[in-house]
């Protein structure tokens, strides 16, 4: 995996790159919140992104939020001498918090439990039979589905779309058996992973695509905020 770094001390950094790539990882260590912001920008590959929480500059909470924004939907993990920022880090859907001083061996079973569950997603998504082929789809490549009469059309992150001659009511439980899929609207569902913004009548993609909001699907807003905020750290739901 590549792991970006992010801590203000550039000996605890180092310290802990040096421990990463022990594991057989690929690491690279920032000590400013912007450099860090920098190169997620630029297009690297990052798995996941362990940042310190206590920064002078851009703390880690902060700086979690502008990667968000900048469409980085890898994992990350905080660094921390204490678990008293646990809500945010639940803002930023943050997969778990490691305790300064770290111990090598909590680094790793954070590392593995990020290579188990990117394994888990990688094999998650659904077939799509047209009359000449079937297409396999990743769940985490679809940013929404919408249906115009009796065609279901695939909006894909990457820009691509994929379209078959089906029932919207074949394909939604498919889609909604997935906890980061979301009913909006009678003829869209989203994945939340790719939502920028929402108001009460509209969803806005990271890509700017805008997905309308029925008001029959009134609690989509309260579903996502809850999913927002839902740990992938089961310790730290136990403590909240």
């Amino acid at each position: 995996m590549n792991i970006l770094i992010c801590d203000d001390i550039q000996n605890e950094a180092d310290k802990l790159s040096g421990c990463i790539a022990g594991m057989g990882h690929e690491a690279v260590a920032f000590t400013k919140g912007a450099d860090a912001l920098r190169h997620i920008r630029s297009g690297a590959f990052v798995d996941a992104c362990i940042l310190d929480i206590v920064m002078p500059d851009m703390n880690g909470i902060d700086l979690a939020r502008k990667l968000r924004d900048a469409g980085y939907s890898g994992e990350i993990v905080f660094l921390s001498t204490s678990n008293e920022y646990g809500p945010e880090t639940y803002e930023v859907k943050a997969f778990h918090y490691l305790l300064k001083p770290f111990e090598p061996e909590n680094v790793k079973r954070v590392l593995d439990e990020i290579n188990d569950a990117q394994k888990k997603a990688d094999s998650a998504g659904i077939k799509l039979k047209s009359s000449s082929a079937v297409r396999f789809i990743a769940f985490r490549d679809i940013e929404y589905v919408e249906v115009i009469k009796h065609y279901v059309t695939f909006r894909l992150a990457s820009g691509e779309q994929e379209e078959i001659r089906a029932a919207f009511a074949e394909i939604a439980p498919q889609l909604l058996c997935d906890s980061r899929f979301i009913q909006c609207h009678q003829s869209y569902i989203v994945n939340m992973d790719a939502i920028a913004s929402m108001t009460t009548n509209e969803i806005t993609t990271r890509r700017g695509a805008r997905v309308p909001v029925s008001k029959s699907y009134h609690s989509t807003k309260i579903k996502y905020l809850t999913w927002g905020f839902h740990p992938h750290n089961p310790d730290a739901e136990r403590s909240g």
